[in-house]
């Protein structure tokens, strides 16, 4: 099943299998060693193959940097953070008189940011609005407009010496 949709909940596992939350944990994180990360179950071990393949990345790295010490400065990264935020909703405190108990309702607000850095700190960041899927064409515009802003701040810093 996780094979086929990495994105199912224990909830939807254990109703399609009639089998128990505790049951479905278990299984996937017991029998089959995977974690949930970024929405998504993988291994908690890397394969063989996969370390090697960590291993030579490492070496052409390493041989770039030899070859071009300024290599490093090139790198750029990225990440996504998720965050819920509380907000109250309405005036909540003067909507009610004593001697009534009056509780502040709140509404949840779910967010997601995207940074890229380089060795200099951040280049670009972008709050994803709320309710937006993040699939291949949103991603497209954000990576054009880091693009666009990679040239705009790589090209002040060589300006400026």
């Amino acid at each position: 099943m996780l094979a086929e949709d990495r994105r199912l909940s224990f909830r939807m596992i254990a109703e399609e299998l009639k089998i128990s939350l505790d049951s479905v944990s278990d299984i996937i994180h017991e029998h089959l060693q995977k974690r949930k990360i970024c929405a998504r179950f993988v291994p908690h071990k890397l394969s063989d193959e996969q370390k090697q393949h960590k291993m030579e990345t490492s070496g052409d790295f390493i041989d770039a940097c030899d070859r071009n010490p300024q290599f490093l400065e090139t790198i750029v990264t990225g990440d996504e953070s998720s965050s819920t935020i509380r907000k109250p909703s309405g005036s909540g405190a003067h909507r009610c008189r004593p001697p009534k108990i009056c509780r502040l309702t709140t509404y949840r607000i779910k967010t997601l940011l995207i940074t890229f850095s380089d060795n200099k700190g951040l280049i670009h960041h972008e709050f994803v609005p709320a309710g937006t899927t993040v699939n291949a064409e949103s991603y497209e515009g954000v990576l054009k407009r880091l693009l666009q802003r990679i040239r705009q701040v790589w090209t002040q810093l060589y300006q400026s010496g």
